[in-house]
């Protein structure tokens, strides 16, 4: 009779309900995003968890695809369409300074517009930016990376943004976006694999007599031609390459439309105090504008390490994806061709292992620890290209930092959603590339004129500064 007799608010204690709703256990570490096994299914907030996750990931990966299949064979389409290494060199500075400038602005946009619509953009610009190199004109080449540019700024801020700000509107605890991240991070290496294999088909299926690309006919009885430096107009593209960046533009397109109907628009504004959130104070950040996030970042030691191990990070990488085409080139037998969507795909597959090397990794070390180890290991990886100058030597090299390159894809997001203030995400995400797109500047402009164990070196220089930013602090700060 007792047991009968329960006051209203008794059913809320029961084991069923506080196994799987109470906010306790959802913040618990044993509830997973990701891995489902050994619990209730039938449980709301696991499968909306589940639901974000596929939601998150089926768009970044249509992205990011979009993204990849164009690495393989960027460098190689431009030298293609007649360009030389300098010329070449000027273009990735045009995309990097845009990107500074006008991409800083319009991804900072995000905060308030919405992160989704700023996807959306995202895959409209960059398949824009693809369809335009088709063409061997200057100018449209140009147009085509100022866009490419501006869609480079949005995909390193409005996609973390856009899922960081759903989970806290839907009250998910931020540090279980661990699982996230690190399945985000699988997918996109997954993608880049997928596209080297898909890229390598396109172009290779293009070139046969067995089949017939828009403008190809005219390109298989020139093929002996070292490049093709005639004005071809977008749609009549005599460019060996364009099938594969054709492919990324239908890639990015669908990315814009899994944008637009599987995503909620978000501002990171409207998501203040969440659980798990930054040391910053939500509620002390004023107006949403560079300036402030600027201003932010030189007033907190956090910030401040971050974003300087942040920039000579990827400043390095930048580099290492401009020179690693021409190194292997140079390093391999005279008479060997490198095949760029292969050794491509090897890369992704290592930032695969990665990937999975952080989910084992990440509860045991704390992510500050483990992005000082990744920074030990690039520089490592970069100094051993440098003093070995064997093909294979130099590909295990390589294939040793994209493994790093897994591992620290996730811990900097994890680490940007510890630190940076809600409100401000996605413009001080862009507040940090401005130093980085400066650095990637004036490394192109030197990287045309410098040999490639220089550039190798400068990359495991920076590395070793990375570590130094972010493992001491600064006096005054």
């Amino acid at each position: 009779a007792r047991r009968a007799r329960r006051r209203p608010g008794d059913a809320l204690e029961s084991p069923s309900r506080r196994d799987f709703t109470s906010p306790r256990s959802i913040a618990s570490p044993s509830v997973g995003v990701v891995n489902f096994k050994g619990i209730a299914m039938n449980s709301p907030r696991l499968a909306s968890d589940a639901a974000l996750v596929r939601r998150y990931v089926a768009v970044y990966a249509l992205g990011t695809f979009g993204d990849w299949i164009q690495g393989a064979y960027l460098y190689a389409a431009y030298r293609r369409h007649g360009l030389v290494k300098r010329e070449i060199g000027y273009i990735y500075v045009l995309g990097y300074v845009v990107s500074a400038t006008i991409g800083t602005t319009c991804a900072a946009l995000g905060d308030t517009r919405g992160h989704r619509a700023l996807v959306v953009a995202y895959g409209t610009l960059y398949a824009a930016s693809c369809l335009l190199l088709r063409s061997s004109a200057m100018t449209t080449l140009i147009a085509s990376r100022i866009l490419g540019g501006i869609a480079y700024s949005l995909l390193f801020t409005n996609f973390e943004s856009w899922v960081i700000t759903e989970a806290d509107a839907m009250g998910i605890n931020r540090k279980k976006l661990a699982g996230v991240f690190s399945v985000a991070t699988l997918f996109n290496a997954a993608s880049a694999v997928l596209a080297g294999l898909v890229g390598n088909f396109v172009v290779e299926f293009a070139e046969s007599s067995q089949f017939s690309w828009i403008g190809m006919d005219e390109v298989r009885l020139e093929m002996g031609a070292e490049a093709d430096t005639s004005g071809s107009v977008v749609m009549m593209s005599k460019n060996v390459y364009a099938p594969a960046f054709d492919v990324g533009a239908l890639s990015l397109l669908l990315c814009a439309a899994g944008a637009k109907f599987l995503w909620s628009n978000r501002t990171s504004a409207a998501n203040l105090g969440a659980p798990g959130s930054s040391a910053v104070d939500d509620t002390q950040v004023g107006a949403v504008s560079i300036s402030s996030a600027v201003r932010m970042i030189m007033s907190s030691v956090e910030l401040f390490r971050l974003g300087a191990a942040n920039s000579l990070y990827e400043g390095a990488l930048h580099l290492f994806v401009f020179v690693w085409t021409p190194v292997l080139e140079k390093r391999s037998a005279m008479d060997a061709t490198v095949p760029y969507g292969s050794v491509f795909s090897a890369f992704m597959v290592c930032k695969m292992f990665g990937s999975q090397a952080f989910k084992v990794l990440e509860a045991r070390i704390p992510a500050e620890n483990l992005l000082r180890m990744v920074l030990v290991g690039s520089a490592v990886s970069f100094s051993i290209a440098v003093l070995f100058t064997g093909y294979w030597v130099t590909l295990a090299a390589f294939c040793a930092f994209e493994f790093g390159l897994g591992i620290y894809w996730p811990v900097m997001s994890i680490l940007r959603a510890k630190y940076v203030p809600n409100k401000m995400r996605a413009t001080m995400t862009s507040a940090f590339r401005i130093p980085l797109n400066i650095l990637v500047v004036a490394l192109l402009l030197v990287a045309s004129r410098s040999s490639d164990r220089v550039l190798l070196g400068l990359c495991a220089l920076m590395m070793v500064f990375s570590f130094v930013c972010f493992r001491v602090k600064l006096p005054g700060k």
